[in-house]
């Protein structure tokens, strides 16, 4: 027998959507649902005679060893493919009884609502698009569904202060919790809730030490009933349990109510934790009166800050011991520990217990470890006054004073204010804080933009560090190393020294390092065009910045985040970022948000927002200014100058001459191409490609394959050879759809299209190009003025599909314009020949069937002129340019010459091979746009002319098999009531098509039109009649079972 569908145990507390989820796998319109009452064995056995398929029971209650044997034996006896789900606010001992790997058992962690979905919800509730909120409020409930609609409705009513865990633990979330969940649940598990509170970790040992003997069992009861969590797992960090912490609050809350005051029922066997009451020794038995509140606080402090004494985290043994009134000891740790402490992310505790220390524990190593938490934490200006009560603005500092006072003006993004600190630190010996020095004196130079200067001091750090023999001094130095290294170009160099500094920083347990390491390594995907990988790199980095607890971590996570998120093309999500970023930055008063703006304006520039652009690029430039922080301020006069062009030349120009004079050689590369657009802008083509060339050469350098991209674009600008120009083109496109940049690659393909010469499958593409410009909202000029890489293909279209007519710019040629109707009549015939050359004779004939050869001949080349005038009335190209002609025949050149016939034809048959590849989205779109070229037959207006004749059924065929394709891609896409609309419109066309028949019935009936169905098998039967085909079976109207499983 087969494993059958699997069968499912469904564990959580009240509020976690156990209901909610089993009506999705399970909906009542297809199971049988047990909701109380009634035996549980005696409902699966009833189902089971009465052959139901589907059963779930729904909030069980607790229930014994041997009443869950019973209940599994029960299911055991149904047939293997019944399919069952059982549902508790209790454990179920399952895996005792039974056949276990039937079972499949999923908890509170599959229930939990994502911080999108809180984020999604409290945007729809209060309107409110606030990510930090939202990730406050997932963490305050950690997801539990119930518990986010009360937060989310709180909110709504009362304002994000409302939001707050201390606001949340008064409201009616708390009565929701008192009732629903803590009112159930055994008294020793509710007293180890209000003794543990919202320490952490709580581990076993510690619940034994705190007075609850069975802490093992009844921490798995609270852990399988999710009220015992453990935050998001972020890879090389301890992700330590804890209590949900709005439940925290609630349960050690004095006003409480006892649990006999809630009425707990008695004499139930707790589940599989084996839990036992203390004071009789049975499950679930009478609670002690006493309230919970009375339990010695400070008595619990003591035990559990000696507790984390002898077991860590350090953090949490400060914590107790404060809590506990012992500020000597709270001081002891810090000054032992205080260093780890905020390395772990826990800067924030670290201010608050040095904050609260009597004078008499506080001394200058105490209060430069409020300082260092005050930095760390993001408030900036009270590190910085700090810092200079300790003596940061004298002439002369020490140097563990210097590298961390000089950090101020470094995350500020001042890396001119940053050198100046580190300059007056004294550098003798080698010692931790030495090295130190060195290693961020190196991150102030790169950030000013002297990269020899930052590879020198990063060199230097290493080797203090290592004399030193300091850890974290080691590990900052070889990342300082790496980030040197990576600026200069040479990636294996920079991804060998961030080698060497991660193990060190996992080993030390380093947050905050981690971070970094892991901050760098996104940048490194970002230039090199792995958009995907740097996506995801920046979430892992927003995780260890909150698990830091550093607020300026987190901003730059966030904005690598958005940087991700542009080149990819979603450029709502990236806005969002980019703001939350700079509102981060803001709040600490660093003058790094210029560089969330500058990705805000590198955005709007490759959307081709160009006002957008220039107000963004001009804010960082004016705050870049001061700072010398080149990385930002190069890049912004590059892109102002940009976004310039197409209006003033002259300005854009000095931008881009202002971007070059400031950058050095490895970043010199967005000066660059600045100053080749507007080279070429001024008909400077030659020194256009030679800036072209240099710009490439410094991407290359650098690993830069964005900038290589950009650079092959302008070089396709800047080529005279069109077969050149379009491999330029080929590469750039090549490297944005491998970097997974969809609108850049789209925008490439766009331009390939328009260049003369551009094939079939060129334009096809150029087509889905267009949709998906169309769809972000973006331009394919984004330069503006003209200066982009090519032209359109040709101003010149010819609508043979309907009436004919030839436009020119967009406009259609006046009947005055052809002299001739005979003129007109030759250009219809060589497009009826589809480019191919028609002998001279022949075309006398058909022009003028009765007319004497010799005057015929001196008429066609009159005509032939007329035509070519038509087209080409400046005679900006050669005559050949639009038709070819020689002494035996003439063509139309298709290739220089747009025509509509044409270009539909092609885009059925690339819609067709993207069928054939089951590319089916794709084909797709190439078909709605092929279906919007077809007006109607091709020479509508010449219905009896023999040349018309073959590309109009051409053209009629390639019609009703686009139709055809459509519906099936449709009925692929999920839209079958579209599917329905093309198949109708090709039986209009052909109402003796018996697979347009067949294909019509079928999706009406799976889509439910059983009306509809019965009255197109109708038609469908009198059609085959007529033409004396055998009438279709009435098996069609029967609906398609799907498969067993």
């Amino acid at each position: 027998m087969g494993s059958g569908p699997s069968r499912r145990i469904v564990v959580a507390a009240a509020g976690y959507g156990k209901t909610t989820l089993l009506r999705g796998l399970c909906p009542p319109v297809r199971a049988r649902w047990w909701q109380g009452g009634a035996d549980p064995c005696g409902f699966v056995r009833q189902a089971g005679s009465d052959e139901v398929r589907c059963l779930v029971l729904d909030d069980l209650p607790r229930l014994s060893a041997a009443q869950v044997r019973e209940l599994l034996i029960a299911v055991e006896e149904l047939p293997d493919d019944a399919e069952v789900v059982l549902a508790s606010r209790w454990p179920v001992p399952w895996r005792h009884a039974g056949r276990p790997g039937r079972w499949t058992e999923l908890g509170p962690a599959d229930l939990a609502c994502t911080v999108d979905e809180v984020a999604g919800l409290l945007a729809e509730e209060s309107g409110l698009a606030d990510p930090d909120l939202a990730a406050a409020l997932h963490t305050a409930t950690r997801g539990w569904p119930a518990l986010v609609h009360f937060a989310v409705e709180a909110v709504r009513l009362g304002g994000p202060a409302a939001g707050e865990p201390a606001a949340l633990a008064v409201g009616a979330l708390a009565a929701y919790l008192r009732t629903e969940v803590l009112a159930g649940l055994p008294e020793a598990a509710v007293r180890l809730l209000a003794d543990v509170g919202d320490r952490k970790p709580v581990t076993p040992g510690l619940c034994t030490a705190l007075g609850h003997p069975d802490a093992d069992g009844l921490m798995d009861l609270l852990r399988r009933t999710g009220l015992l969590v453990r935050g998001p797992a972020v890879p090389g960090l301890p992700n330590d349990e804890h209590v949900v912490p709005v439940v925290a609050r609630v349960a050690a809350d004095p006003a409480m109510p006892s649990a006999r005051a809630w009425g707990v029922a008695v004499g139930h066997e707790v589940p599989s934790s084996g839990v036992r009451d203390e004071a009789t020794g049975s499950g679930g038995s009478a609670p002690d009166p006493a309230p919970v509140a009375d339990r010695s606080k400070a008595q619990g402090g003591q035990t559990a800050a000696a507790w984390y004494d002898r077991h860590g985290p350090p953090g949490a043994a400060a914590r107790e011991h404060r809590r506990a009134g012992d500020q000597a000891g709270a001081a002891r740790v810090l000054r032992e520990h205080g260093d780890r402490i905020i390395a772990a992310g826990q800067a924030d505790l670290v201010r608050e217990l040095v904050a609260a220390l009597p004078q008499a524990e506080r001394d200058d190593r105490l209060a430069l470890l409020h300082a260092d938490a005050l930095r760390t934490a993001g408030d900036l200006e009270a590190a910085a006054r700090a810092y200079g009560e300790l003596g940061a603005d004298g002439p002369e500092l020490a140097a563990g004073l210097a590298w961390r006072a000089g950090r101020v003006a470094y995350q500020r993004g001042d890396g001119l204010g940053a050198l100046d600190v580190f300059s007056r630190g004294a550098a003798v010996g080698d010692t931790a804080d030495t090295a130190l020095l060195a290693a961020w004196t190196a991150h102030a130079h790169l950030l000013a933009g002297d990269t020899d200067s930052a590879l020198s001091a990063a060199r230097a750090a290493v080797g203090r560090a290592l004399r030193a023999g300091d850890d974290a001094a080691l590990a900052t130095a070889y990342l300082s190393v790496a980030l040197s290294l990576g600026v200069a170009g040479d990636a294996a160099g920079s991804e060998e020294h961030f080698a060497l500094a991660l193990p060190i920083a996992h080993r030390t347990g380093d947050v905050l390092l981690l971070t970094r390491i892991h901050t760098n390594r996104t940048f490194q995907d970002l230039q090199a065009a792995r958009y995907p990988a740097a996506l995801e790199s920046a979430r892992l980095c927003a995780a260890y910045a909150q698990a830091a607890g550093s607020p300026s971590l987190q901003a730059i996570a966030t904005c690598n985040e958005a940087d991700a998120l542009a080149m990819l093309g979603r450029y709502e999500e990236s806005v969002r970022r980019y703001r939350a970023a700079i509102g981060h930055y803001q709040r600490f008063g660093s003058r790094r948000f210029a560089g969330a703006v500058l990705g805000l304006a590198e955005l709007f520039r490759r959307r081709g927002w160009r006002e957008q652009a220039r107000a963004a690029y001009e804010q960082v430039v004016q705050v870049a200014s001061g700072t010398g922080n080149a990385h930002v301020l190069v890049p912004a006069l590059a892109g102002l100058a940009l976004v310039l062009l197409g209006d003033d030349v002259k300005t854009a120009a000095g931008h881009a001459d202002a971007a070059a004079d400031r950058a050095g050689p490895e970043i010199s590369g967005p000066a660059l191409q600045a100053q080749g657009w507007i080279a070429l802008s001024q008909g400077e083509a030659r020194r256009a490609a030679d800036l072209s060339t240099e710009a490439a050469r410094v991407a290359r350098g650098q690993g830069d394959r964005a900038g290589l991209a950009d650079a092959l674009e302008l070089r396709a600008a800047a080529e005279d050879d069109q077969a050149r120009a379009a491999g330029a083109l080929r590469e750039a496109l090549a490297i944005w759809t491998e970097a997974g940049a969809e609108v850049e690659a789209a925008r490439i393909a766009v331009l390939m299209s328009r260049m003369p010469g551009a094939g079939p499958d060129e334009r096809a593409a150029g087509l889905l190009g267009e949709q998906r410009l169309a769809a972000a909202d973006a331009l394919a000029d984004r330069i503006g003025g003209g200066a982009g890489p090519s032209a359109d293909r040709s101003p010149v279209l010819v609508r043979a599909l309907g009436r004919f007519e030839v436009e020119l710019a967009g406009q259609v040629v006046p009947a005055s314009s052809w002299q001739s109707r005979k003129a007109r009549d030759l250009l219809r015939i060589l497009v009826g020949r589809r480019g191919r050359p028609v002998p001279r004779g022949e075309l006398s004939e058909l022009l003028w069937p009765d007319g004497d050869g010799q005057r015929t001949g001196h008429r066609l080349s009159v005509l032939l002129n007329i035509v070519r005038g038509v087209l080409d009335p400046a005679r900006a190209h050669p005559a050949d340019h639009h038709l070819t002609a020689d002494q035996g025949s003439i063509a139309l050149n298709t290739a220089t010459t747009g025509v509509d016939v044409e270009d539909f034809l092609d885009q059925v048959a690339r819609g067709r091979r993207l069928v054939e590849q089951e590319a089916l989205a794709q084909a797709r779109l190439i078909l709605l746009a092929a279906d919007q070229l077809y007006r109607a037959d091709a020479f509508e207006d010449e219905p009896y002319a023999e040349w018309a004749g073959p590309l109009r059924e051409e053209a009629r065929a390639a019609y009703l098999a686009m139709l055809r394709m459509l519906a099936h891609t449709s009925r692929a896409a999920g839209q079958p009531g579209a599917a329905v609309g093309y198949l109708l419109r090709l039986l209009e066309r052909d109402p003796y098509d018996e697979r347009a028949h067949r294909s019509l019935v079928r999706t009406l009936v799976a889509g439910g039109q059983h009306g509809e169905a019965r009255r197109a098998f109708e038609r469908y039967t009198a059609a085959m009649r007529t033409i004396g085909v055998r009438p279709p079976d009435r098996d069609l109207l029967v609906p398609v079972r799907p498969p067993a499983r």
